[in-house]
């Protein structure tokens, strides 16, 4: 629902996003931080740091992205800290089934980091949806190549 600007009619010239901001507990990343120059302040507070925005409740919120031609943005999240797009997937499962397999992130075979703001997590919204098995994330991840414009498609692995 949150890439869906009509969830009541899906149509061929869907854009993929409702232009909404969410927090959906995104971890840090470390890599990304090491990088960045002492000027940019951690942690990165999203809306709130619009100079309009004062209420708390925008703190790590990010615009939903566009689905389109996602296949070919990596790396995912508005911090980078996915580098493929499964990875990404995979985040979302965890919110929807608590098991070990999505405990554990599967670019690092470690526990999921913790999310750079934990408050004003949207976790109704990511607890709707079906758990993902293997087969289904799989399908997942290849709905989304279709997303893909014609031009890009060279750019698929």
């Amino acid at each position: 629902s949150c890439h869906l600007l009509n969830t009541a009619n899906v149509t061929g010239n869907e854009v993929f996003t409702n232009y909404r901001y969410h927090n959906i507990g995104v971890p840090e990343n470390p890599e990304a931080r090491a990088l960045a120059p002492a000027s940019v302040e951690f942690p990165d507070l999203g809306l709130f740091q619009h100079p309009d925005i004062n209420d708390a409740a925008a703190k790590g919120k990010f615009k939903v992205p566009s689905l389109r031609n996602v296949a070919v943005t990596a790396p995912y999240m508005h911090n980078g800290v996915f580098k493929d797009l499964k990875t990404a997937v995979h985040f979302y499962n965890q919110f929807i089934v608590n098991n070990h397999s999505t405990r554990t992130n599967p670019e690092t075979n470690k526990p999921w980091r913790p999310p750079e703001i934990k408050d004003n997590i949207s976790h109704e919204l990511l607890r709707q949806g079906q758990p993902m098995d293997e087969q289904r994330l799989e399908a997942i991840v290849a709905f989304l190549k279709t997303l893909t414009d014609k031009r890009y498609e060279p750019l698929l692995q």
